[in-house]
């Protein structure tokens, strides 16, 4: 999360940047009038002097990790570093200065860097931010697993290849400073490319039963891989706390919590982190590992058809001579079950199609990997922009949604949605959710309660979009 002090030209230029990049930012300043352009790009805004210490402990400033202070007043800019500094010892600051006679002043106050007019000050501003976060990330999580002599790796409950080839790349890393890394998920591997994954690759991952959860108090470090929070494992021991974090999936940043967080909504998966710590580490990929990433990233930017960015492609150049190709073919192209096909035909068969949205419920299913892969296959139906696919399992229902729309950001709207009811995330063109069916799911008739559920679920739906497409979320 990035504080930004000052909502004038810079102030403003630096968090249109950070927020179409998918950071959470909050900027203060006393000119309401600028604050209103910060309010109508998405940042969270507080209209008060920031020179103020009292101020600044009622937005906790504690909780930042990036304070950029854009106000080219050196008085102003010299009590605001002075007071952020002192309620805020570890975060990065950032200093728009007037000129560079001040930088020495500013260093010396706390500054980590100071920016002066004689360079373009918002792309300085954020190349520098990344740059510093980058490196400091890479230091941080190599002075925590310093400190380990075991690490637990905890999936979610139904690993995909990129939370599989992700969490076999930190074991990797663990490996290498002499840390003995176990890897855990609570669920099934149920996609047949995900199973012949795990078998080729010559993976070890462990499964056990939210009983034996507790297990992992044995570790010195847990880390949730592809997960930012504990929405979707039933294998976590509520009484501990992840130490490590890596995701690429937006949250909510109260959500949060470990030493070590490294999430980054706009990369395409969370391999590409993964291959960047590999490469910074100086570890050597074998093929096995390489063969994994790269199809992990190849699966999440769904062949680089959605979410990618520059960091993906500079994985996937630094993977490709290390791969090893025939069995990235086989991965790529298993044999579908019956019971897979049977799903899609259900989910074929039950759609309904509103305008340029498309909706099926498929009820009782065994495996929710069936669902993502209906999704997909109906968004390819002429004039859909939007496919949702609604399917229960045991006692919860499970949703899977994808989007080609330009102006609906479809994690935003199901995590809106149904986050309050169970689990939800995602990224622009795909999202999933996990609702508890509770006491509905003792009802003896199954085909009433399936079609109770998709209706409820779809009318929930439909009023979010509504309210996306008049801008109001």
């Amino acid at each position: 999360m990035t504080l930004i002090f000052g909502a004038g030209k810079i102030g403003y230029a630096v968090a249109l940047v950070l927020k179409k990049r998918g950071k959470e930012v909050v900027v203060i300043d006393k000119n309401m009038q600028a604050l209103n352009r910060a309010e109508s790009i998405g940042c969270k805004t507080y209209n008060f002097d920031f020179t103020k210490s009292f101020n600044l402990i009622g937005v906790n400033i504690s909780k930042f990790k990036e304070i950029i202070i854009t106000t080219s007043d050196h008085k102003v800019t010299i009590d605001a570093l002075k007071i952020s500094r002192e309620l805020n010892k570890e975060a990065l600051i950032i200093i728009n200065a007037p000129s560079s006679e001040h930088i020495t002043v500013f260093k010396k106050l706390g500054a980590d860097f100071v920016v002066t007019p004689d360079r373009s000050m918002a792309q300085i501003i954020i190349n520098q931010l990344e740059l510093s976060t980058y490196w400091r990330n890479k230091d941080l999580l190599k002075k925590l697993l310093e400190k380990s002599k075991s690490l637990a790796i905890v999936m979610h409950d139904n690993p995909d290849p990129d939370a599989m080839s992700s969490a076999y790349a930190l074991k990797t890393i663990a490996e290498s400073m002499k840390i003995n890394a176990d890897i855990y998920y609570g669920g099934e591997i149920g996609h047949e490319g995900n199973k012949m994954m795990v078998e080729l690759l010559k993976w070890d991952f462990k499964k056990i039963t939210e009983h034996k959860k507790y297990v992992l108090r044995e570790y010195d470090k847990v880390a949730l891989i592809d997960m930012p929070n504990l929405s979707n494992t039933t294998i976590f021991p509520s009484e501990i706390k992840p130490d490590i974090i890596i995701d690429h999936h937006y949250t909510e940043e109260d959500k949060i919590g470990a030493e070590f967080v490294d999430i980054r909504p706009k990369v395409g998966a969370t391999a590409t982190i993964m291959t960047s710590y590999l490469r910074d580490f100086g570890i050597e990929v074998n093929e096995l590992l390489a063969t994994g990433l790269m199809y992990g990233i190849l699966v999440d930017t769904n062949n680089f058809k959605r979410n990618f960015e520059k960091e993906d492609t500079d994985a996937v150049y630094y993977l490709k001579p290390r791969i090893n190709k025939e069995l990235l073919n086989i991965i790529e192209n298993p044999n579908i079950s019956s019971s897979t096909l049977d799903v899609l035909s259900k989910a074929i068969n039950n759609k309904k199609i509103y305008d340029k949205y498309v909706i099926s419920n498929v009820g009782y299913i065994e495996k929710k990997e069936a669902l993502s892969q209906s999704a997909d296959l109906l968004l390819k139906l002429e004039g859909i922009t939007v496919s949702l696919v609604i399917g229960i399992i045991e006692d919860h229902a499970y949703i899977s949604a994808r989007s080609r729309d330009q102006v609906i950001d479809i994690s935003r709207v199901i995590t809106k949605t149904f986050s309050k009811m169970g689990s939800a995330g995602g990224h622009m063109n795909f999202a999933a959710a996990k609702i508890s069916l509770g006491a509905f799911s003792y009802t003896e008739d199954k085909e009433i309660l399936a079609r109770i559920v998709g209706d409820t679920i779809s009318e929930y739906f439909f009023k979010t979009l509504k309210l996306n497409n008049k801008g109001s979320i």
